[in-house]
């Protein structure tokens, strides 16, 4: 399992399968992660092992998303251009991206954004009772970034370890990096 990491310093989460603490496991195979200025970060993702249940997990850094060569700063502003009502082709020439690739987050955002606009609402109720409110927008997407920003902001204000993280981070780390993963 893959697990985002609040932070990238020694501190581990716990296990998401039983919330026993995390211990140190090697490291994960090499991979690079596109950042928004066309630059590759090559990471050496950190492995932890559950004590109790002896699951393995990869811990990604918060700006990373599952199963993406992309960070979330470089499809964060295609998804907000989306929602602004910009079609992919336009997107992916002022990221410097393949239009395909554009186009398979925007389709994945769009299919799940119902449930991330519930995800994050739940979440920003379940830190602060009386959030929001969350008017409606005009896309189904709209909502999901509003509900989900939403959240990260009020987990950046509660959470000591996602202070230091900007807003998209903390975006990634209310979806457990999962953003544009399928159902």
């Amino acid at each position: 399992m893959i697990v985002v990491a609040e932070s990238e310093e020694d501190e581990l989460p716990l296990c998401p399968s039983c919330d026993a603490p995390l211990r140190p496991w090697s490291y994960a195979r090499e991979r690079g992660i596109r950042l928004p200025d066309g630059r590759v970060r090559q990471l050496r993702l950190r492995r932890a092992r559950c004590r109790s249940c002896r699951a393995t997990h990869v811990l990604l850094p918060p700006y990373c998303l599952l199963r993406r060569a992309d960070s979330v700063h470089t499809v964060a502003p295609a998804l907000l251009d989306h929602a602004a009502g910009d079609g992919h082709r336009r997107i992916a020439e002022r990221l410097h991206r393949p239009a395909a690739t554009v186009r398979g987050w925007l389709r994945r955002a769009s299919e799940r954004a119902a449930f991330w606009r519930r995800h994050g609402v739940i979440y920003a109720y379940h830190l602060t009772p009386d959030a929001g409110p969350f008017p409606p927008r005009a896309t189904a997407l709209a909502e999901a970034l509003d509900a989900l920003g939403e959240a990260a902001r009020l987990g950046q204000a509660q959470h000591p370890a996602w202070a230091a993280t900007d807003p998209w981070s903390a975006v990634a780390l209310v979806t457990g990096g999962r953003l544009l993963t399928p159902r």
